[in-house]
C-alpha cells in the first residue's frame, strides 16, 4: 500500500510535466478548525470554517513579525511558522427526516516544488509578509482552460486499486480517505505583497500547466511552487452517494475548494528555505534527506503545538486531531446552506448572529496555574490521591476544580481524559513540554499530558519540585466511564480508602463469584508502555471488583477482561501493541494491588493487568461505538508521508 499510495503522488506530480521532480514535503497538523480567515476576513468572524495549520500566534489579523514569534508550530519543520489553511468538510447524515453535519478530521501534507520553466529562472524563497489565496469558493463549473481551475483536484483513495485523480469530488466510497489537492501560483510581480483580490499579485506560469513553465512578464519573479493535499478522512464516515460530503462554504460539488497561505519564514536570499530550495534535491521529497531543514524536524513539538490568540466561541464540531467523533450540529457553521449544481448560492432564512472571541483554552481556578510536563511512571503515580476520568469533558480547569474540592494542591491531568490529584509530588521527573501533547478530551486546543506523561497544574504555594517521599495513600476516586466519546460521562459517588501496594502479595487466583464461572483467571500482563494492551472498552470505579469488571466487559462484547491499579478495568477480544496471552505470568508481584471494592482480590498494579478470558461463546455484540484501536497513537505520526502509508 505505501508504494501504490507513493505512485499514485508522483502520478498526480507527473500530470504536469514538470521539467525537475526536486521537491520537499512536510506534514502539519490542523492547529485550528474555526472561522477565521485573516487575509479574506482580518479582524473578523469569516464566512465559513477553515482547517488551518503552522505557527501558534495565527490571529484574526495577520502580523508578519507577529506570527515570526510563534512558540510553537504544528509544522514538522519547527522554524517554519507560516499559515496553510484550507476549508474544512462536513459529513451529512440524513437520517430520521433531519439533516445534520459531522466534521470530519484531516491532516496537512504540503510540498516545495522547485519548479520553473525553460528559461531556468532563478527559484526565490518567500519575500517577507507575503500572502496569497489559490481556488475560487465560488467557482461551480470546471473550465479546462483555465489553469487556475486545473490547479484543484482530488484523489479518492482506494488501496484495493488505482484512485484515479478527478476536479470534483468523487461520486464513489473512499475507504482510505479522500485527498483534496490545490497548486499555488508561483510567479510574483516583485513588488506587492498583497493585492485587493488577494491574488493579482501573484500569476501561475504562462505554459499551461499551474506548476511548471516561464513566468509571464507582468510576475517575473519565480518564486518556490506551493502544492498542498488537505487528506480527510471519510471512509469513517457512510457513504451515501454524491452529497455525502460538503465543504463548509455549503458546497457539495468540490469546485469551490480554495486555499490560503501567509509567510511565517524567515525571509531573504540567505534564509534557510531558501537554502532548502538550492540545495535540497533529493528526488525522495523526504526531509530527512535534506541537510539544511533536518536539523529542525520535531514531531513531538508538532503534535504538542497549540493556539495561543482568541478565536470564535462557536462549536464547530471539532474535537482534536483525528478525532472521528464529534458534535453533530444543525448546520454548516456559518450562513453555509448546502449549495449544489451551478445556481446561486442559497440565502439563509436569517443570518445568525457573529460569535465573540474568547480564549482557546479553558479558564483555571482562581490561584491555580499550569506547570511542567512530568513523567508519571513505570511505577507509583505522581500523584496518589483523588482521580478522575472524563473521556468526554476532560480540561485542565475540570481536574483542577475537581482536586481543589478534595482540598488538594497539586492536579495533574493525562492522557487526555485522566486527572490526578495530590498533596506531594512522588518520583516526579521534568519532562519537555512536547511529551505532553495530547489535546483534552473537553478542549482540543490545550493538552491534558500525554502517555505516561502528567500536565501538572499546581495552586498558589505549593512547590512544583518532586518529593523524596514514596508513601503511597488511595484516598478518594471519582469514576465516569471512557468505553466511547460520545456518551457524556457518569460520575460515581466517591469514596475513601487507604490500601498501600504491597510488594509481596501475589495474585488472588479464586474464580470471582457472580460470573457463573465463566471467566478464568490468566495471569500477570505488563502493559506495554506507554500503549495498552487492552483497549476496546474502559471503565473506572472507586468501588472495583473482578465481577464488576467481567460483567462490564462482558456487556460490552469482549471477551478478555484487565484490572488495574485497584480500580481500572480495561477490555479487548485480542492483546495489542505487540502483547500475547504467552506474555501472560502467574504470581508476578506486578499485580499486587487490592481492588479497591474488595481487598480479598488482585486488581492488577502499576502498568500491570489481572487478566480473565471468559470460556463462554463469544457474544455477537459490539460497543455501539468503541474507541478506535491504538487511537491515542495513530494520528498524524509521520503523517507527512501521506502517500506512503495509510493513515486511517
Amino acid at each position: 500500500m505505501a508504494n501504490l499510495t507513493f505512485f499514485f503522488t508522483l502520478l498526480s506530480l507527473a500530470l504536469y510535466a514538470p521539467s525537475t521532480l526536486a521537491f520537499f514535503r512536510m506534514g502539519a497538523k490542523v492547529l485550528l478548525a474555526t472561522r477565521m480567515d485573516s487575509i479574506v476576513s482580518p479582524g473578523a468572524v469569516s464566512a465559513h470554517m477553515h482547517n488551518i495549520a503552522g505557527g501558534n500566534r495565527f490571529s484574526a489579523v495577520y502580523d508578519y513579525d507577529d506570527l515570526r514569534k510563534s512558540t510553537c508550530t504544528s509544522n514538522l519543520v519547527n522554524i517554519d511558522h507560516s499559515n496553510y489553511w484550507a476549508p474544512g468538510l462536513h459529513y451529512v447524515n440524513k437520517t430520521g427526516g433531519t439533516t445534520t453535519f459531522s466534521y470530519i478530521p484531516s491532516y496537512y501534507t504540503v510540498y516545495y516544488l522547485d519548479r520553473n520553466g525553460s528559461k531556468k529562472e532563478k527559484v526565490h524563497a518567500w519575500p517577507g509578509p507575503l500572502k496569497m489565496l489559490a481556488g475560487n469558493p465560488n467557482r461551480r463549473v470546471l473550465n479546462a482552460t483555465n489553469v487556475a481551475d486545473k490547479a484543484v483536484s482530488y484523489v479518492c483513495l482506494d488501496y484495493s486499486k488505482s484512485s484515479p485523480q478527478t476536479t470534483e469530488f468523487p461520486k464513489n466510497n473512499c475507504p482510505d480517505g479522500l485527498r483534496a489537492q490545490i497548486v499555488f501560483p508561483s510567479c510574483w510581480d516583485g513588488k506587492n505583497y498583497d493585492s485587493a483580490d488577494h491574488m493579482s499579485h501573484m500569476a501561475y506560469p504562462i505554459d499551461g500547466n499551474p506548476d511548471s513553465g516561464n513566468c509571464p512578464s507582468t510576475h517575473p519573479v519565480r518564486l518556490v511552487t506551493l502544492f498542498y493535499e488537505q487528506v480527510f478522512d471519510v471512509g469513517s464516515f457512510p457513504y451515501n452517494g454524491p452529497g455525502t460530503w460538503v465543504l463548509s462554504n455549503g458546497d457539495d460539488t468540490g469546485y469551490g475548494f480554495h486555499a490560503d497561505f501567509q509567510n511565517g519564514w524567515e525571509a531573504g536570499d540567505n534564509s534557510l528555505l531558501q537554502q532548502a530550495i538550492d540545495q535540497c534535491t533529493n528526488l525522495s521529497g523526504e526531509l530527512s534527506d535534506c541537510p539544511v531543514l533536518k536539523p529542525y524536524l520535531d514531531d513531538d513539538a508538532k503534535e504538542a503545538c497549540q493556539p495561543v490568540n482568541p478565536i470564535p466561541d462557536e462549536d464547530v464540531g471539532y474535537r482534536g486531531p483525528g478525532v472521528t467523533v464529534g458534535t453533530q450540529t444543525a448546520t454548516v457553521p456559518g450562513c453555509n446552506p448546502i449549495w449544489s449544481g451551478t445556481g446561486p448560492k442559497p440565502t439563509c432564512s436569517s443570518n445568525p448572529p457573529a460569535p465573540a472571541f474568547k480564549s482557546p483554552q479553558s479558564v483555571l481556578p482562581g490561584g491555580w496555574t499550569a506547570g511542567k510536563c512530568m513523567t508519571d511512571g513505570p511505577g507509583p503515580r505522581v500523584l496518589q490521591g483523588a482521580s478522575l476520568v472524563d473521556s468526554v469533558g476532560m480540561t485542565r480547569a475540570k481536574c483542577a476544580a475537581f482536586c481543589d474540592s478534595k482540598g488538594f494542591k497539586y492536579a495533574g491531568v493525562e492522557w487526555s481524559q485522566e486527572c490526578y490529584c495530590g498533596n506531594q509530588l512522588v518520583g516526579a521527573v521534568d519532562a519537555p513540554d512536547s511529551a505532553c501533547h495530547r489535546a483534552c478530551k473537553g478542549s482540543p486546543y490545550e493538552n491534558c499530558g500525554g502517555d505516561a506523561h502528567i500536565t501538572l497544574l499546581t495552586k498558589t504555594g505549593a512547590s512544583s519540585n518532586p518529593s523524596s517521599s514514596t508513601t503511597t495513600t488511595k484516598t478518594t476516586t471519582t469514576t465516569t466511564k471512557a468505553s466511547t466519546t460520545t456518551t457524556q460521562a457518569s460520575t460515581s459517588a466517591a469514596t475513601t480508602t487507604t490500601s498501600k501496594p504491597a510488594t509481596t502479595t501475589t495474585q488472588t487466583t479464586a474464580t470471582p463469584s457472580g460470573t457463573a464461572s465463566t471467566w478464568k483467571l490468566q495471569g500477570c500482563l505488563a502493559e506495554p508502555q506507554p500503549n495498552r494492551a487492552l483497549w476496546g472498552a474502559y471503565l473506572s470505579d472507586p468501588a472495583m471488583t473482578v465481577e464488576k469488571c467481567t460483567s462490564f466487559c462482558k456487556s460490552k462484547g469482549f471477551t478478555l477482561a484487565g484490572l488495574e491499579y485497584g480500580q481500572e478495568c480495561w477490555c479487548d477480544n485480542t492483546f495489542e501493541n505487540g502483547t500475547s496471552a504467552a506474555q501472560i505470568k502467574t504470581n508476578d508481584p506486578g499485580c499486587s494491588v487490592k481492588c479497591n471494592g474488595n481487598a480479598s482480590q488482585t486488581c492488577g498494579g502499576s502498568w500491570y493487568l489481572s487478566v480473565y478470558k471468559s470460556t463462554a461463546a463469544k457474544r455477537e455484540l459490539t460497543p455501539a461505538v468503541q474507541p478506535a484501536k491504538n487511537a491515542h497513537r495513530r494520528h498524524h505520526k509521520k503523517s507527512y508521508a501521506s502517500y506512503e502509508e495509510n493513515q486511517f
